[in-house]
């Protein structure tokens, strides 16, 4: 797939994967930390979560991404937000970080956490914690073992790696981490900050694209997950937040 579609695809959603300005408070606020903490966004796309943790936090944020368009669209939020002075844009590979071994309070990742594999990522990232830091991710779990055929069968094939919340705590605890707590994401704060927003999109793409086969599936793609999230919510798979520490 052409990288210059995805952009155009998921440039102006205002948040890239599950939840929103709520329950980024809403998690962080379980967290015991140090004035001024440290916080390293890996994958912050363009920037929501990023800029609610500056505003939020009063720290300094390094927001990290692959993506430099989603980057300069980061810049382009921060400074409207006015606070773009505490946060720090990397251009980076996540699989390739270069940062001092205990640099950051918290590492703080959305919904990348799978790319990685949770056992590789709690290993390399655990480097760069601060004594009594934290690690923050989320990731899409299977909530019941009986999930109807049309769940499963998506679900499954888009994430085949998908884990229970039992297999995921095992993976954690195999590490060294302790799970300090869990949050589910509501399925509307999803909905109304990533996938009303995105479904609004991918009919403008379609008009634009319909020539482009591979775009255009692709495209179907990401409306089937909004109409498997519409249907079935988080009843059988649903984004959780872990808090961990060593």
């Amino acid at each position: 797939m052409d990288d210059a579609l995805l952009t155009e695809l998921y440039k102006d959603i205002p948040k890239l994967g599950t939840g929103s300005p709520l329950v980024i408070r809403q998690v962080f606020e379980k967290l015991d930390l140090p004035p001024d903490p440290t916080i390293l966004d890996i994958g912050c796309a363009t920037g929501l979560t990023s800029i609610e943790l500056a505003r939020i936090s009063g720290g300094s944020i390094v927001s990290l991404d692959i993506n430099q368009t989603y980057l300069d669209i980061l810049k382009e939020r921060a400074a409207a937000q006015r606070v773009l002075d505490r946060i720090t844009i990397v251009n980076q590979d996540m699989h390739s970080m270069h940062f001092e071994r205990g640099s950051f309070d918290v590492i703080w990742a959305e919904n990348i956490i799978f790319g990685l594999g949770i056992k590789n990522a709690l290993k390399s990232w655990g480097t760069l914690l601060k004594q009594e830091g934290y690690i923050v991710f989320s990731i899409i779990v299977r909530m019941e073992e009986t999930a109807p055929e049309e769940a499963r069968r998506y679900w499954e094939r888009v994430y085949p790696s998908v884990k229970s919340h039992t297999e995921i705590q095992d993976i954690i605890q195999s590490q060294g981490y302790r799970v300090i707590d869990t949050h589910l994401v509501p399925t509307e704060e999803t909905m109304d900050y990533c996938y009303k927003p995105l479904e609004k999109r991918i009919k403008e793409l379609r008009e634009i694209y319909g020539a482009n086969r591979e775009f255009i599936a692709y495209l179907a793609l990401n409306q089937e997950e909004i109409d498997i999230v519409r249907k079935y919510g988080s009843d059988f798979y649903g984004s959780v937040f872990y808090i961990l520490k060593y």
